[in-house]
């Protein structure tokens, strides 16, 4: 945890979405329009303006459909985002298990660690202060996506399968709650309870 209460990780902390300032909804804004990110979560890149989009995720947000971030680094700039999404069962039922999504905005960041640091943060959000906790997270990469795929490895997750789509393999990866907690240190898993 962060001297703000948020979870941290490493170099990252993670600022709920409902907490983000303008210049940083602008920002965000910007990553989910470019389309090169876009083309790396298998989406198009928005259209809509930014007070829209802000309004459309804090909703989700509200809703409970969603529980988003953005990615603090260790100067405390925005430089991406990661989300719990498709939670199961759905809201109002207590959620046992969600999609992970996550992206670094910033280009001159990728590859090095920034991502697997907010997995981190978020999976100890998700399955440790989140009431109740997730059960268990899943996420699906593309297969050409390597540097994606180690980093997930690297933070606990492992690959339950693949699927073709024309000529698109995607890889589905999870780990489970019991999978975290047997990967802390002994004194945070006796603290879990």
């Amino acid at each position: 945890m962060s001297a703000s209460g948020h979870p941290a990780s490493g170099r990252v902390t993670l600022k709920p979405l409902v907490q983000l300032d303008g210049s940083e909804w602008r920002r965000l804004h910007s990553y989910f329009r470019d389309r090169e990110l876009a083309d790396w979560n298998g989406a198009q890149p928005i259209r809509i303006p930014e007070f829209l989009f802000r309004r459309v995720m804090i909703d989700e947000e509200r809703g409970g459909d969603r529980h988003g971030f953005g990615i603090l680094d260790e100067s405390g700039a925005l430089i991406g985002s990661i989300e719990l999404y498709d939670l199961r069962p759905v809201p109002p039922s207590p959620s046992r298990f969600a999609t992970l999504g996550v992206m670094i905005g910033e280009r001159r960041l990728w590859g090095q660690g920034y991502g697997r640091d907010a997995v981190r943060a978020l999976l100890y959000w998700a399955f440790s202060l989140r009431q109740p906790p997730l059960d268990r997270a899943r996420l699906t990469t593309f297969s050409h996506n390597r540097r994606a795929q180690r980093s997930f490895l690297a933070c606990g997750f492992r690959e339950v399968g693949r699927s073709v789509e024309g000529d698109r393999t995607d890889v589905h990866m999870e780990i489970s709650r019991d999978e975290w907690l047997g990967q802390q240190p002994v004194e945070e898993r006796n603290s879990e309870g």
